[in-house]
Protein backbone atom coordinates (compact mmCIF):
# COMPACT_ATOMS: atom_id res chain seq x y z
CA UNK A 1 0.00 0.00 0.00
CA UNK A 2 2.95 2.44 -0.32
CA UNK A 3 1.55 4.00 -3.80
CA UNK A 4 -0.09 7.65 -4.14
CA UNK A 5 -2.30 9.66 -5.96
CA UNK A 6 -1.52 13.75 -6.25
CA UNK A 7 -3.58 15.86 -4.18
CA UNK A 8 -3.85 17.74 -7.54
CA UNK A 9 -5.79 14.47 -9.20
CA UNK A 10 -7.73 13.26 -6.12
CA UNK A 11 -8.82 17.42 -6.49
CA UNK A 12 -10.00 16.91 -10.18
CA UNK A 13 -11.41 13.67 -9.21
CA UNK A 14 -13.68 15.53 -6.79
CA UNK A 15 -14.81 18.20 -9.02
CA UNK A 16 -16.03 15.91 -11.64
CA UNK A 17 -17.81 14.07 -8.94
CA UNK A 18 -19.37 17.22 -7.88
CA UNK A 19 -20.17 18.35 -11.27
CA UNK A 20 -18.59 21.92 -10.11
CA UNK A 21 -15.08 24.11 -10.28
CA UNK A 22 -13.29 25.03 -7.09
CA UNK A 23 -9.16 25.86 -8.27
CA UNK A 24 -8.83 28.60 -6.04
CA UNK A 25 -10.75 30.54 -2.88
CA UNK A 26 -12.49 29.61 -0.09
CA UNK A 27 -14.54 26.83 -2.55
CA UNK A 28 -11.18 25.21 -2.70
CA UNK A 29 -9.87 25.40 0.89
CA UNK A 30 -13.81 24.05 1.89
CA UNK A 31 -12.73 21.18 -0.48
CA UNK A 32 -9.48 20.84 1.63
CA UNK A 33 -11.54 20.00 4.75
CA UNK A 34 -13.96 17.25 3.29
CA UNK A 35 -11.11 15.74 1.80
CA UNK A 36 -9.35 15.84 4.90
CA UNK A 37 -12.60 14.95 6.94
CA UNK A 38 -12.61 11.68 5.09
CA UNK A 39 -9.18 10.52 5.36
CA UNK A 40 -9.53 10.61 9.00
CA UNK A 41 -12.98 8.95 8.99
CA UNK A 42 -11.53 5.90 6.53
CA UNK A 43 -8.27 6.02 8.72
CA UNK A 44 -10.74 5.14 11.70
CA UNK A 45 -12.34 2.56 9.81
CA UNK A 46 -9.58 -0.17 10.23
CA UNK A 47 -6.85 -0.89 12.13
CA UNK A 48 -5.01 -2.56 9.87
CA UNK A 49 -4.02 0.15 6.94
CA UNK A 50 -0.65 -1.28 5.92
CA UNK A 51 1.23 2.32 5.89
CA UNK A 52 -0.24 3.11 9.58
CA UNK A 53 0.94 -0.53 11.26
CA UNK A 54 4.03 -0.16 13.43
CA UNK A 55 6.11 -2.91 15.31
CA UNK A 56 8.24 -1.22 18.25
CA UNK A 57 9.66 -1.87 21.66
CA UNK A 58 8.36 0.85 24.32
CA UNK A 59 8.83 0.96 27.30
CA UNK A 60 5.69 -0.59 30.78
CA UNK A 61 5.52 1.38 33.68
CA UNK A 62 3.53 0.09 36.38
CA UNK A 63 1.22 -1.60 34.02
CA UNK A 64 1.14 2.00 31.43
CA UNK A 65 2.55 2.39 28.16
CA UNK A 66 2.93 5.81 27.17
CA UNK A 67 1.29 6.97 23.32
CA UNK A 68 4.52 9.20 22.99
CA UNK A 69 7.73 8.22 24.69
CA UNK A 70 10.81 9.89 23.66
CA UNK A 71 12.99 6.82 22.73
CA UNK A 72 14.47 4.86 19.85
CA UNK A 73 14.23 1.78 18.38
CA UNK A 74 17.57 0.28 17.02
CA UNK A 75 17.77 -2.28 14.73
CA UNK A 76 19.58 -4.48 12.05
CA UNK A 77 23.17 -3.19 13.62
CA UNK A 78 25.26 -6.36 13.09
CA UNK A 79 26.31 -6.07 16.61
CA UNK A 80 23.02 -7.93 17.80
CA UNK A 81 23.83 -6.72 21.60
CA UNK A 82 23.29 -3.10 20.23
CA UNK A 83 19.60 -3.57 18.93
CA UNK A 84 16.77 -2.85 21.51
CA UNK A 85 15.32 0.23 23.21
CA UNK A 86 17.15 3.39 23.86
CA UNK A 87 14.91 5.69 26.25
CA UNK A 88 16.48 9.48 26.99
CA UNK A 89 17.62 9.60 29.95
CA UNK A 90 20.25 12.53 29.92
CA UNK A 91 22.05 15.49 28.58
CA UNK A 92 25.76 15.37 26.88
CA UNK A 93 28.09 18.90 27.60
CA UNK A 94 26.80 20.31 24.41
CA UNK A 95 22.67 19.91 25.70
CA UNK A 96 21.78 17.88 23.32
CA UNK A 97 19.76 14.31 24.78
CA UNK A 98 21.15 11.31 25.66
CA UNK A 99 19.58 7.46 25.22
CA UNK A 100 20.56 4.81 26.41
CA UNK A 101 19.99 0.84 26.59
CA UNK A 102 19.57 -0.94 29.60
CA UNK A 103 19.93 -4.05 30.45
CA UNK A 104 19.25 -5.70 33.96
CA UNK A 105 19.71 -2.03 35.17
CA UNK A 106 23.01 -1.47 33.91
CA UNK A 107 23.52 1.08 30.71
CA UNK A 108 25.09 -1.25 28.30
CA UNK A 109 25.22 1.13 24.93
CA UNK A 110 24.23 4.46 24.26
CA UNK A 111 23.42 7.12 21.66
CA UNK A 112 25.15 10.54 22.53
CA UNK A 113 25.75 13.68 20.58
CA UNK A 114 29.56 13.62 19.90
CA UNK A 115 29.61 17.55 19.52
CA UNK A 116 29.61 19.36 15.47
CA UNK A 117 26.45 17.49 14.81
CA UNK A 118 28.34 14.40 15.17
CA UNK A 119 26.55 11.30 16.88
CA UNK A 120 27.81 8.17 17.87
CA UNK A 121 26.74 4.87 19.52
CA UNK A 122 28.45 3.46 22.11
CA UNK A 123 29.72 0.50 23.86
CA UNK A 124 30.08 1.56 27.40
CA UNK A 125 31.88 -1.68 28.41
CA UNK A 126 34.39 -1.33 25.92
CA UNK A 127 34.15 2.37 25.41
CA UNK A 128 34.56 1.58 21.39
CA UNK A 129 32.11 3.74 19.39
CA UNK A 130 30.42 1.01 17.08
CA UNK A 131 28.39 3.43 14.46
CA UNK A 132 28.17 6.81 13.93
CA UNK A 133 26.72 9.61 12.07
CA UNK A 134 25.75 13.10 11.52
CA UNK A 135 23.04 15.04 12.17
CA UNK A 136 21.25 18.04 14.49
CA UNK A 137 20.24 18.36 17.95
CA UNK A 138 18.60 14.32 17.91
CA UNK A 139 19.67 11.64 16.31
CA UNK A 140 19.27 11.04 12.76
CA UNK A 141 17.34 8.45 11.70
CA UNK A 142 19.28 7.72 9.03
CA UNK A 143 23.04 7.31 7.32
CA UNK A 144 24.80 5.63 10.46
CA UNK A 145 27.84 3.59 8.94
CA UNK A 146 30.41 1.48 11.13
CA UNK A 147 33.15 1.82 13.40
CA UNK A 148 34.28 -0.80 15.79
CA UNK A 149 30.76 -2.47 15.35
CA UNK A 150 29.87 -4.89 12.93
CA UNK A 151 28.38 -4.56 9.67
CA UNK A 152 25.54 -4.07 8.85
CA UNK A 153 25.15 -0.70 10.06
CA UNK A 154 21.59 -0.10 12.49
CA UNK A 155 18.70 1.57 11.52
CA UNK A 156 18.25 4.09 14.18
CA UNK A 157 14.40 4.64 14.32
CA UNK A 158 12.44 7.27 16.43
CA UNK A 159 9.05 5.84 18.55
CA UNK A 160 5.73 6.46 16.19
CA UNK A 161 2.79 8.19 18.33
CA UNK A 162 0.70 4.92 18.93
CA UNK A 163 -2.88 5.67 17.53
CA UNK A 164 -4.78 1.95 18.24
CA UNK A 165 -2.72 -0.38 20.35
CA UNK A 166 -3.47 -4.23 18.98
CA UNK A 167 -0.85 -6.49 20.73
CA UNK A 168 2.36 -6.86 22.77
CA UNK A 169 4.46 -9.22 24.44
CA UNK A 170 7.49 -8.87 26.79
CA UNK A 171 10.69 -9.78 24.73
CA UNK A 172 12.17 -9.34 21.00
CA UNK A 173 12.49 -13.30 21.13
CA UNK A 174 10.06 -15.00 22.65
CA UNK A 175 9.14 -19.34 22.73
CA UNK A 176 6.89 -21.42 23.54
CA UNK A 177 4.08 -18.96 24.24
CA UNK A 178 2.05 -16.92 22.40
CA UNK A 179 2.16 -12.87 22.69
CA UNK A 180 -0.33 -11.44 25.17
CA UNK A 181 -3.25 -10.19 24.30
CA UNK A 182 -3.37 -6.21 25.04
CA UNK A 183 -6.41 -6.12 26.93
CA UNK A 184 -6.16 -2.52 27.46
CA UNK A 185 -8.14 0.78 27.85
CA UNK A 186 -7.20 4.44 27.63
CA UNK A 187 -7.11 6.68 30.06
CA UNK A 188 -5.16 9.84 31.59
CA UNK A 189 -1.93 8.48 32.19
CA UNK A 190 -1.20 6.22 28.60
CA UNK A 191 -2.39 2.68 27.83
CA UNK A 192 -3.54 1.06 30.72
CA UNK A 193 -2.97 -3.23 29.99
CA UNK A 194 -4.16 -6.10 32.16
CA UNK A 195 -1.23 -6.66 33.85
CA UNK A 196 1.23 -4.92 35.97
CA UNK A 197 3.94 -5.10 33.92
CA UNK A 198 6.97 -2.71 34.02
CA UNK A 199 9.76 -3.03 31.72
CA UNK A 200 10.41 -3.15 28.14
CA UNK A 201 7.76 -4.92 25.77
CA UNK A 202 7.38 -5.17 22.29
CA UNK A 203 3.91 -3.79 20.96
CA UNK A 204 2.18 -3.62 17.61
CA UNK A 205 -0.25 -1.24 16.87
CA UNK A 206 -1.62 1.44 14.59
CA UNK A 207 0.50 4.77 14.36
CA UNK A 208 -1.31 7.50 15.49
CA UNK A 209 -2.56 9.68 12.17
CA UNK A 210 -1.12 13.01 12.15
CA UNK A 211 -1.32 14.57 8.38
CA UNK A 212 -3.23 17.23 6.31
CA UNK A 213 -3.42 16.98 2.84
CA UNK A 214 -3.23 19.55 0.54
CA UNK A 215 -0.93 21.50 -2.00
CA UNK A 216 2.22 20.70 -0.41
CA UNK A 217 2.73 24.09 1.47
CA UNK A 218 2.14 25.30 5.10
CA UNK A 219 3.15 21.64 6.09
CA UNK A 220 0.60 19.63 3.99
CA UNK A 221 1.14 16.48 1.72
CA UNK A 222 0.90 16.49 -2.04
CA UNK A 223 0.31 13.22 -2.17
CA UNK A 224 -2.56 10.66 -0.77
CA UNK A 225 -2.79 7.00 -0.13
CA UNK A 226 -4.07 5.64 -3.41
CA UNK A 227 -6.25 3.29 -1.42
CA UNK A 228 -8.14 6.63 0.43
CA UNK A 229 -8.62 8.63 -2.85
CA UNK A 230 -11.92 7.11 -4.46
CA UNK A 231 -14.06 7.27 -1.12
CA UNK A 232 -12.36 10.53 -0.12
CA UNK A 233 -13.24 12.23 -3.49
CA UNK A 234 -16.85 10.46 -2.97
CA UNK A 235 -17.29 11.70 0.48
CA UNK A 236 -16.06 14.69 -0.40
CA UNK A 237 -18.35 15.46 -3.26
CA UNK A 238 -21.35 14.28 -1.54
CA UNK A 239 -20.44 16.70 1.22
CA UNK A 240 -19.86 19.38 -1.20
CA UNK A 241 -23.15 18.74 -2.47
CA UNK A 242 -25.10 18.80 0.16
CA UNK A 243 -24.08 22.24 1.32
CA UNK A 244 -25.02 23.90 -2.14
CA UNK A 245 -28.61 21.94 -2.41
CA UNK A 246 -31.61 24.09 -2.60
CA UNK A 247 -34.75 23.25 -1.21
CA UNK A 248 -35.71 20.21 -2.34
CA UNK A 249 -32.47 18.18 -0.88
CA UNK A 250 -31.96 16.60 -4.02
CA UNK A 251 -28.07 15.06 -3.56
CA UNK A 252 -27.24 13.82 -7.44
CA UNK A 253 -24.57 11.65 -5.48
CA UNK A 254 -26.08 8.45 -3.89
CA UNK A 255 -24.87 7.50 -0.75
CA UNK A 256 -24.76 4.35 -1.86
CA UNK A 257 -21.77 5.16 -4.06
CA UNK A 258 -19.99 6.62 -1.22
CA UNK A 259 -20.70 3.44 1.05
CA UNK A 260 -19.12 1.06 -2.03
CA UNK A 261 -16.02 3.33 -2.48
CA UNK A 262 -15.08 2.60 1.64
CA UNK A 263 -16.20 -1.27 1.06
CA UNK A 264 -13.69 -1.68 -1.68
CA UNK A 265 -11.12 0.43 0.02
CA UNK A 266 -11.46 -1.95 3.05
CA UNK A 267 -11.72 -4.95 0.98
CA UNK A 268 -8.27 -4.28 -0.14
CA UNK A 269 -6.75 -4.63 3.19
CA UNK A 270 -8.09 -7.49 3.66
CA UNK A 271 -7.31 -8.85 0.09
CA UNK A 272 -3.53 -7.81 1.17
CA UNK A 273 -2.85 -10.02 3.95
CA UNK A 274 -2.34 -7.36 6.27
CA UNK A 275 -4.30 -8.66 8.83
CA UNK A 276 -2.79 -12.06 8.11
CA UNK A 277 0.30 -10.89 7.86
CA UNK A 278 0.51 -9.40 11.41
CA UNK A 279 -0.99 -12.40 13.07
CA UNK A 280 1.98 -14.66 11.30
CA UNK A 281 4.04 -12.33 12.51
CA UNK A 282 3.08 -11.97 16.28
CA UNK A 283 3.07 -16.00 16.68
CA UNK A 284 5.30 -17.27 14.31
CA UNK A 285 7.63 -15.12 12.31
CA UNK A 286 9.13 -12.69 14.97
CA UNK A 287 10.35 -15.52 16.94
CA UNK A 288 12.81 -16.37 14.46
CA UNK A 289 13.77 -12.73 13.15
CA UNK A 290 17.42 -12.24 13.13
CA UNK A 291 16.84 -8.01 12.10
CA UNK A 292 16.03 -7.52 15.44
Amino acid sequence: MANTRTWAEVIGLTQARAGAAFSSGTELTNIGFLLNSAARTIYDESRYWERYLVLEPRTAARGYIATTEDSYNVYGAGTAEANGLYVRDGQTVDLNPTYSKVVDGVVKFQIESAGGGAWALQNIESGEIDYSAFGSTTPPEGAWVVEQGASPSPVVQKLSEIGEAIGYWGSAKWSGNDPLTLTAYPDSNGIRVASNVTGTVYVAFKKAWTDTYGNGESGTLATVPSEWAEFMAYDAARSYRASQSGEDGFNPIALRDVNNALERALMKVSRSGAIAALTNQLKTQYSVDESV
